[in-house]
């Protein structure tokens, strides 16, 4: 029987579809026809690739049936072409190839396809996905011993997805700060020892004007109820804009700060947010005494207010993949903690603040006690606040700019531009969205810097002056050395 396939692509799809490369983002914005090009894409693989399996994933069951099962039965195809299975969810072509129609609500099922091999995959809106349900189906992307018909098309990945969802940032990095749209880039996080330059990989934008098939007056009109951010992400398709960002007030422009040394007499303690097999978060902060940073290689002068913490510097335990640990267990920590503070320069820490679960025990001694025996005393905690509700009003109390007692607008918290993680992750991070008052959903998320950053702010430290530090460290030495009140330890 002689069967044509019922398509004509709009321009932006039939690049899609032309294109040679595994990693394919494709959208942007609401109403570029998204779903149903990443369906004919898949239709299209297995017609001409016997034998290729296909993966079409959703969130949820009635996603998938909405956007892509009912949409399929509509289409004529015929039975030696291809039957679909309705217990099975999948369509099943004659020549051996199949394309099955998924769902995962959560990191925890997605690990029924721990088995799959996967030829070609799309995860429809993929930025609803959290990271790690995207990283896993990846893992999941091999051709075996299977080869395809078409050269160089295969492994081959489409993301269809607009912003927003716990995934912005991960597919933001991975594409849209990777590269100009529409030009390809090898993705070194996928790099190996069989392809040292990675995943050939591209960002193909599709906004609403690039279909002709929709109403683009009333389908644009839907969006002037939602708030601004989330307007500009589904109109314009705006990976700058995130929605339903937790730290909606944070920005590079306000709250970044060139690399700088803070002065010894301020106050200065690190802070961190424990994980083994999630990453950790180690911050060095300082407290400003109200000084100006002069302007420096193109950075404007910035005003640091009495009190305003300052995170100068970081050290984050992941193994170079998004949201997974290291595994460097707690003694190595502690021990290379002070060795980095002796390698920067620092001068001894006021204090240290952890995680209050680092002081469980179980079945042994805590990750306190382990941090503190293997530095003979020297890594001392303070525990601290783990009250989200709390600490999240604190945060963004500080993130405010307001106007301070000289006059000067400044928020009353900065970040150097060298916290490479803080900048990564915590822009992305989104409301929790049953108790948005507790700050960003504690799952799905990278949220370890934003953690430790809240430990340091619970604290509420000292600010010290160059008078008050000097006077500090004359009564420390006075205690230790035992001497009358009028020596000068500094004088020669």
């Amino acid at each position: 029987m002689s069967w044509t396939l019922d398509y004509t692509p709009t321009e932006r799809q039939s690049i899609l579809h032309s294109v040679k490369a595994t990693q394919i983002l494709y959208g942007g914005a609401a109403g570029g026809g998204k779903s149903h090009a990443v369906r004919m894409d898949a239709i299209m693989a297995c017609l001409e690739n016997p034998g290729c399996k296909a993966y079409i994933f959703r969130k949820t069951l009635p996603e998938i049936e909405d956007n892509h099962i009912t949409p399929l039965k509509t289409m004529f195809i015929p039975e030696d072409v291809a039957s679909f299975s309705e217990t099975k969810k999948a369509l099943n072509f004659t020549n051996g190839s199949q394309i099955r129609f998924c769902f995962s609500e959560d990191d925890a099922t997605i690990h029924k396809f721990q088995g799959a091999e996967i030829h070609w995959l799309g995860p429809d809106e993929a930025a609803l996905m959290t990271p790690y349900q995207l990283r896993f189906l990846i893992s999941r992307v091999r051709l075996g011993g299977w080869k395809p018909v078409q050269e160089g098309y295969f492994p081959r990945i489409i993301f269809p997805s607009n912003p927003g969802g716990p995934s912005h940032s991960f597919l933001k990095r991975k594409f849209i700060d990777a590269s100009p749209p529409m030009t390809y880039f090898y993705d070194k996080s996928t790099a190996s020892k069989e392809n040292p330059r990675g995943w050939k990989s591209i960002f193909i934008p599709a906004k609403m004007d690039d279909n002709p098939h929709i109403d683009k007056a009333m389908y644009s009109g839907a969006f002037t109820g939602m708030a601004p951010e989330q307007a500009r992400a589904l109109r314009d398709g705006d990976w700058d804009s995130v929605v339903g960002a937790a730290l909606f007030n944070l920005s590079r422009e306000t709250h970044m700060l060139r690399p700088f040394t803070p002065p010894r007499h301020w106050t200065h303690f690190s802070a961190i947010d424990w994980g083994t097999y999630k990453p950790f978060s180690i911050g060095w902060y300082a407290i400003s005494e109200g000084a100006t940073l002069e302007a420096k290689d193109g950075w404007p002068e910035r005003y640091l207010p009495p009190g305003a913490l300052v995170r100068f510097s970081e050290w984050y335990g992941w193994n170079g993949e998004p949201d997974t640990g290291c595994r460097l267990e707690s003694p190595a920590v502690a021990r290379t903690w002070l060795a980095r503070e002796e390698e920067m320069g620092l001068p001894p820490m006021d204090f240290r603040v952890g995680d209050s679960q680092m002081w469980a025990q179980m079945d042994g001694p805590s990750v306190v006690e382990r941090m503190r025996e293997a530095t003979q005393g020297r890594v001392l905690l303070r525990q601290g606040r783990r009250d989200r509700r709390a600490n999240y009003a604190e945060f963004i109390a500080r993130l405010g700019v307001a106007q301070h007692d000289n006059g000067m607008m400044a928020p009353m918290f900065f970040a150097t531009q060298n916290c490479e993680h803080f900048w990564r992750t915590a822009p992305g991070l989104l409301l929790d969205a049953n108790e948005p008052d507790k700050g960003p959903a504690t799952r799905g998320q990278e949220d370890h810097v934003y953690d430790c950053v809240s430990f340091a702010m619970s604290m509420r430290p000292i600010i010290t002056t160059m008078a008050q530090r000097r006077e500090m460290e004359y009564d420390e030495f006075a205690a230790r050395h035992n001497v009358r009140r009028g020596y000068d330890p500094y004088a020669t």
